[in-house]
């Protein structure tokens, strides 16, 4: 008996949200529970206080423009109230300091597979607009061709998928001081040559070129134009390319910060969004071992840390509640990871060296958590089975 050969393919989707909308999420996903981001960047060399280390000196935080003139140069913010003698030193004079010359990604892998994470996230670019890859559309203002001189996104996914884990990228949308970002803004967004000529084309190769698994996007803007998913940032077009054409198109899940509308294969919230409750909806806490910052920050101290305990409390609790827990670290501008941070990490995997059948494919119960202990969590085995209580007494 012949039989007609039947091919299957998967949909195609429009670029509009509510197409978008039925994109099955890919499996994997739900089931890893557990990933690392990572914040590094030009902010990794001054590492004070905060990855907008840039926004603050240029809006004149008296802390940050007073500590650069002090011990970089004179900045030439504001020198009417913040004078200074000395050489100039420019945010972009940061770059050939981003030297990453002790970065070993086969020693980051490494630790993150030994942390029982299951993905990681790599910034590829933050709002300072700096990329961790050679871009054509950031010349002289990337990883291989200032600073490291390598390609600092391609070391570390080689490394990372040698570890059998999933590799994403961080990528934000905006670029705080980009000349067409800027007029985009001063236009009301009635031009978006931003997006055309410099976002668009830098995710397209960067997707085709390094092939990640979660895109993370981030920073949707400062007007109110900008936060216009469609009609600026275009977020709809991109994600059908990625769902439909891209060789990323089968396995890669996209978060939630593309500007308002939005859909996403998962949400991810506000930062270190902890709802405490069953959502009914695939969500993502992003969280930080330093309390405060997510790049590198050098003024915390150790209490600044959350310790193992308390990170592992956050996983537990978004586990039992449908989410996942991405966990940050900063690394510093020479490459090396904090031994806190690799303390923390190890101590982790540790655990879930034991309890990990309580939360890798896991599903959520019935009930989250106990009304008189609200520090003991559950979660249950996706046949049903089996019921994991967890508590950290």
């Amino acid at each position: 008996k012949a039989f007609n050969k039947v091919t299957c393919s998967l949909p195609k989707f429009n670029a509009t949200w509510d197409s978008l909308r039925f994109r099955s999420r890919p499996s994997w996903f739900d089931n890893v529970k557990f990933g690392i981001f990572i914040h590094w960047g030009v902010f990794s060399v001054p590492s004070f206080e905060t990855e907008w280390y840039w926004h603050q000196l240029k809006s004149g935080n008296p802390a940050f423009v007073e500590f650069h003139n002090r011990v970089y140069g004179c900045s030439g913010i504001q020198p009417e109230k913040f004078p200074c003698t000395g050489p100039a030193f420019s945010y972009a004079d940061f770059a050939p300091m981003f030297k990453a010359e002790l970065f070993d990604p086969d020693h980051w892998a490494d630790v993150f597979k030994k942390s029982g994470a299951k993905y990681v996230v790599l910034t590829s670019k933050h709002h300072e607009g700096w990329c961790n890859f050679p871009s054509a559309q950031h010349w002289n203002w990337n990883s291989m061709d200032v600073g490291a001189h390598r390609d600092l996104l391609g070391n570390l996914s080689s490394s990372v998928r040698a570890q059998g884990l999933h590799m994403g990228y961080y990528h934000s949308l905006r670029e705080w001081y980009n000349p067409l970002y800027e007029q985009d803004n001063a236009d009301a967004c009635s031009t978006t040559s931003f997006v055309d000529d410099v976002l668009l084309p830098t995710l397209k190769d960067m997707v085709t070129r390094y092939h990640p698994e979660v895109i993370w996007a981030d920073g949707a803007g400062d007007a109110k134009c900008t936060h216009d998913s469609v009609k600026y940032w275009k977020a709809p077009q991109f994600l059908s390319w990625l769902y439909n054409e891209s060789p990323v198109k089968e396995i890669v899940v996209a978060n939630s910060r593309w500007g308002d509308p939005v859909v996403g294969d998962y949400s991810t919230g506000g930062d270190r969004f902890t709802p405490g409750e069953l959502l009914n909806y695939k969500w993502e806490s992003c969280y930080t071992i330093q309390a405060h910052s997510w790049g590198y920050d050098r003024t915390e101290d150790l209490n600044s840390f959350l310790t193992t305990s308390q990170l592992l409390m956050q996983l537990v609790s978004s586990v039992s509640c449908n989410g996942n827990l991405l966990l940050n670290l900063g690394p510093m501008a020479d490459g090396t990871l904090d031994p806190i941070f690799e303390e923390r990490l190890l101590e982790m995997g540790a655990w879930l060296n034991i309890s990990g059948e309580a939360i890798y494919d896991s599903i959520p119960w019935k009930y989250q958590n106990d009304t008189p202990a609200k520090d003991i969590w559950y979660t249950a085995s996706k046949d049903g089975v089996s019921v994991y209580g967890i508590s950290f007494r």
